[in-house]
């Protein structure tokens, strides 16, 4: 099957022009060595297989992966001093789909717009490229699309007699009788994780409670709009939970991003993670849940018509400060191939930012959950895209984490983000 796809990517490859350019500049002539500033290797070792084939086929052009912190906002401010700083070793580089007005408006980056036409966008969901855009030109190449999904205990679900949740307060009731139940018995038992650290997963999880309650963050006309009944309602509900003890508050609020360890282990009913989290649990050798997670949306608050997911996703970006960008630009679109895509997908259940891939029926076999991804990525809500967004999802970790950790009431967490918002970009 590899190599069917090699050898179709061959092909495209031959057939393009021997001399590419990109941002005015030719393809070396000799040896190259590109620096992609990327995620840490997953347990597959993906990256590096992909990084491989391409080598094969480009001889002439080697890949230093050089891996980013596993924090979200210690990748921004890695990459942003680096950048800043003038670094011409950073060639292109993995980017959250929150960065592009960040980066673009910064000048830090080359748009794509003669390299990545319109022509093979179409190959990608509409939501993907629009998160590369901005200002009216596409800055970056998608290679993965996100959304926020609910896990749970098929089995604990099953013995207790209970429906997977459609609304937050039955997951909390749920929790608390299965939880309830298991201490009782003996077996150290959470009700639900999510991320809860002050970084940007907290940020992700703040906004789909918020407009699964029917709230918002920045309404469309630009107005903030955190510090309303809908987004009290909902933060309240969940600060109900962490002093119910259904949130393992010391692991979540104050220790890294490893909340999957206890739902991997066994102490846990409900999580809300990423799609990756699926092959995760998958894995005999670091899971005790293999085959007993049920996937499903997100649940709605009670004052909310429907659950939404956070819209996430990564793409490439080549820095403006590269001297190989012809090079950084031919990997940026094999890494958005198919092969690369689906290979993912298989390896680490990644969502793929190729629509045709969800309908692949490998990828649906090893992914069974994948079918139901349309619906919730139709449903997902942005971030604010904003050039301000690193300030303005600062001010919502630090006043959310503050409202779940007690330091402050709801009511008073919310007024003063809502204070902070309005000053942002002043």
């Amino acid at each position: 099957m590899k190599k069917h796809y090699f050898s179709t990517i061959l092909v495209l490859f031959l057939i393009l022009p021997f001399t590419i350019f990109a941002g005015g500049e030719q393809e070396a002539d000799g040896p190259v060595e590109l620096n992609w500033y990327a995620h840490a290797s997953t347990f597959n070792s993906t990256q590096e297989q992909i990084i491989e084939a391409f080598q094969e086929e480009n001889p002439n052009i080697s890949i230093n992966l050089i891996e980013l912190p596993e924090n979200t906002s210690d990748k921004l401010q890695a990459l942003l001093i680096a950048l800043r700083s003038g670094d011409d070793s950073i060639d292109f580089f993995n980017a959250d789909v929150t960065w592009t007005p960040l980066f673009a408006s910064s000048g830090l980056i080359d748009d794509v717009e003669k390299d990545f036409p319109a022509s093979e966008r179409s190959a990608f969901l509409p939501s993907t490229i629009d998160a590369a855009s901005y200002n009216g030109k596409v800055w970056g190449i998608p290679f993965r699309t996100d959304a926020g999904v609910l896990y749970y205990r098929k089995d604990l679900l099953n013995e207790y007699n209970k429906e997977v949740p459609e609304t937050w307060e039955e997951l909390k009731n749920t929790s608390l009788e299965i939880v309830t139940a298991e201490r009782e018995a003996g077996n150290e038992m959470y009700g639900m994780a999510g991320s809860m650290k002050q970084y940007e997963g907290l940020t992700c999880n703040a906004v789909e409670w918020f407009y699964s309650n029917g709230g918002t963050v920045i309404d469309d006309s630009g107005n903030i709009k955190i510090n309303t009944p809908e987004n009290k309602e909902i933060l309240a509900l969940i600060r109900e939970m962490v002093e119910l003890d259904l949130y393992p508050e010391g692991f979540s609020l104050t220790e890294a991003v490893m909340y999957g360890h206890l739902m991997f282990q066994g102490n846990q009913v409900f999580m809300r993670a990423w799609p990756k989290a699926y092959a995760l649990s998958m894995n005999d050798e670091s899971s005790n849940v293999a085959g007993k997670l049920g996937v499903s949306e997100l649940p709605r608050g009670k004052s909310g018509e429907m659950g939404h997911s956070t819209l996430g996703g990564w793409q490439l970006f080549v820095s403006k400060n590269s001297t190989h960008k012809a090079e950084a630009l031919k990997f940026m679109k094999f890494y958005a191939s198919e092969y690369a895509m689906k290979l993912h997908a298989l390896n680490d259940s990644y969502l793929p930012a190729r629509a045709a891939l969800y309908s692949d029926e490998e990828i649906l076999a090893a992914n069974p959950f994948f079918g139901m991804i349309e619906d919730i990525l139709a449903n997902a809500v942005p971030r604010p895209k904003t050039p301000f967004y690193a300030e303005t999802s600062s001010i919502i970790q630090v006043e959310v984490q503050k409202a779940l950790n007690g330091s402050k009431s709801v009511d008073q967490a919310l007024e003063d983000a809502q204070v902070a918002l309005e000053k942002v970009g002043e």
